[in-house]
């Protein structure tokens, strides 16, 4: 049994694959986690972007072997934690699957709400993960709101490299927070 993180974007070739990327190379490789990633209209066959290929390999990132694929029904349902990259791809998640709301979160909004919460003790199970992320769920209302679009980590699509890159950082401060509050870093020294 594995604790399943699903990121999910616009298109599938640019931010949501730089996330998952990312997450599997910066998360302990002896934990019970499988990731994925998907486009609520994903350009289904396309390698990542080129810009953010790069600034992804710039990041310490894999993009190679990544086609992208559009989000498929049952695919948010099934996965523990649904990280997107702006709140409209959360609401597409919730309002296909309403049962979703309390699993979906947007990158920067999972590890700001679960910033407070504090350390996990030791290696996670799969029970502990769906734990925090509930726990996780609970601090909304409870945390201090940002402003609208303060969750959302803008399209990089078709813009210059450097763009890439600025998105990029955003993505990867994101995935920290994440492993972070999940307590899954390959080096805890880290975080």
């Amino acid at each position: 049994m594995s604790f399943s993180v699903l990121f999910v974007c616009t298109g599938n070739i640019c931010r949501s694959p730089m996330a998952e990327r990312l997450f599997r190379s910066r998360v302990d490789t002896a934990a019970p986690v499988v990731s994925s990633s998907a486009g609520v209209n994903g350009l289904a066959g396309h390698p990542m972007d080129g810009p953010s290929a790069q600034a992804l390999r710039e990041l310490g990132g894999d993009p190679q072997g990544h086609v992208a694929q559009r989000l498929r029904a049952g695919q948010a349902a099934a996965a523990d934690l649904i990280l997107t990259a702006e709140v409209s791809h959360r609401s597409v998640i919730v309002q296909s699957e309403p049962l979703a709301f309390r699993r979906a979160f947007t990158l920067r909004e999972f590890g700001r709400l679960g910033a407070g919460l504090g350390p996990l003790a030791g290696a996670p199970t799969v029970q502990e993960l769906r734990t925090r992320v509930a726990a996780v769920a609970r601090q909304r209302g409870l945390v201090v709101s940002v402003a609208p679009g303060d969750d959302d980590i803008a399209d990089p699509f078709r813009a210059p490299a450097d763009v890439a890159r600025i998105v990029g950082s955003q993505v990867s401060e994101a995935v920290d927070a994440i492993i972070a509050v999940l307590g899954l870093a390959r080096d805890p020294a880290l975080y």
